[in-house]
């Protein structure tokens, strides 16, 4: 069996350090997880995934929270990367390859190392939602590497397998403000293009996550806050509450790894479900709803503070986290979405009208309350 525990060790009080001093407050929130107990048994922690802080900031408190053995599915796109890549590979890191992301065979073979690191009594943590999200929207749950959790019950029903489920919320995500030079980079990086152009589109791509990660290891010394971070878990979830894998094993399947679609299905709903009802709104996304909703160029702070009070009881009223608005009063929601946007440069403030500078922002944060408006239609 791999073991990483050590070198996590050896870092975690200076990550746990570094996030205090990055972001104004962090923010921890679940059920008391007796992590010994848990981990005798097969565990995979599915998580959302916004920004590649989100590998850091849940794997070290995993660690802080007593799990061991940590394995991170993460992107080449990260692991690729300059000085980090190595260094997050040695904590743990595990690559999955974007491109290789629609390959059955390449797809399969993966799932069968996850399924070989949860029965050595690795901790797995995964991002179903397939990579970050640009959108700020909440991503369909990819089957993929959330199918080993699945093969790994199939293979002893006996026994439990863990799905521990985490969202993780940012006032200001790292990553959002260089998301347009990065998808300028995807979209050039297909292979279809010339091979200059997706030289360029590499730079791009890359780049763009290089100088996010560049500004946010120097913001401490650049003063720089990336206000609260939050991360809100579950209980674990046994893979066979979910699903009965037996009745609903698909006859006559090529393989084992295709025999639990029907399954997979369901389990990927119920996590998809888990992640919205877990999923911390801010101040800052009720802010850009109202921003984006109102139909207007600029709007009166005052008219925010109308909508703030309408969307507060429709995010509510879907059954979304609402732990930190509730303490809030809709002025100082207001006030705090505006402060984390003035943050991002993504508005402008003149004589109590606000104006969207950076329309790709208010987007990004809109689409968290956004998407729940047109799956449900309650505003």
């Amino acid at each position: 069996m791999e073991n990483h525990h050590n070198q996590v060790a050896e870092v975690s009080l200076g990550i746990k350090k570094f996030f205090d001093n990055v972001f104004s407050n962090v923010h921890i929130e679940g059920p008391e997880l007796d992590a010994a107990e848990i981990q005798k048994s097969p565990v995979m922690v599915v998580s959302t995934h916004r920004s590649h802080v989100d590998y850091f900031f849940v794997g070290n408190n995993l660690f802080q929270m007593g799990f061991k053995n940590l394995r991170f599915a993460a992107g080449d796109n990260l692991t690729k990367l300059p000085w980090i890549g190595p260094r997050f590979r040695a904590f743990g890191a595990f690559t999955v390859s974007r491109d290789k992301g629609f390959e059955r065979n390449y797809v399969r073979k993966l799932c069968a190392d996850v399924v070989k690191m949860l029965e050595n009594q690795n901790v797995v943590l995964v991002f179903p939602e397939g990579g970050r999200s640009y959108s700020g929207s909440m991503l369909e749950i990819k089957g993929g590497v959330l199918n080993a959790a699945l093969l790994s019950q199939a293979s002893d029903l006996n026994r439990d397998v863990y799905l521990l489920p985490v969202a993780v919320s940012y006032d200001c995500p790292p990553d959002v403000p260089f998301f347009p030079l990065l998808l300028k980079g995807k979209k050039y990086r297909k292979k279809s293009n010339r091979f200059f152009t997706r030289m360029l589109g590499d730079i791009y791509y890359f780049g763009a996550d290089i100088i996010a990660f560049a500004r946010f290891f120097l913001a401490k010394r650049l003063w720089y806050s990336y206000g609260s971070i939050y991360m809100d878990y579950d209980s674990p979830i046994p893979v066979k509450s979910i699903v009965d894998l037996e009745t609903n094993r698909v006859q006559k399947a090529r393989d084992e790894f295709s025999a639990h679609r029907a399954s997979l299905d369901k389990v990927s709903e119920v996590i998809y479900n888990k992640f919205i009802s877990l999923y911390r709104i801010l101040p800052v996304h009720i802010v850009c709803a109202a921003l984006k909703t109102s139909g207007e160029m600029a709007v009166w702070v005052a008219e925010l503070e109308n909508r703030a009070q309408k969307l507060k009881a429709a995010v509510r009223k879907a059954k979304q986290n609402t732990r930190t608005l509730d303490s809030l009063t809709e002025e100082q929601i207001v006030k705090e979405g505006l402060k984390q946007l003035r943050k991002l440069k993504a508005v402008h403030i003149k004589r109590g009208k606000v104006t969207a500078v950076k329309p790709h922002v208010i987007d990004y944060f809109a689409a968290a309350i956004i998407q729940q408006e047109e799956n449900n239609s309650f505003l």
